[in-house]
């Protein structure tokens, strides 16, 4: 199965759990926002992660400004 094209991947910590026994590590991911590369506009460094577990929603471009958890 492959991600939409307009949808972020998940981090590394939402991936793995997605594996049965690893459900906890939602808790680890700290992708909460875009980070921007610095004097770069529009450039991602790195992007939020889209995991559905997250409440700013399933990796939509929805509400950016919402605050990070």
């Amino acid at each position: 199965m492959t991600p939409a094209a307009d949808q972020t991947p998940a981090s590394p910590e939402c991936t793995l759990a997605a594996r049965p026994g690893y459900q906890d590590l939602h808790t680890d991911c700290r992708q909460t926002c875009d980070l921007p590369l610095p004097f770069a506009l529009g450039i991602l460094l790195q992007s939020r992660c889209g995991c559905p577990c997250h409440p700013y929603g399933s990796g939509s471009q929805g509400n950016a400004d919402a605050p990070a958890r």
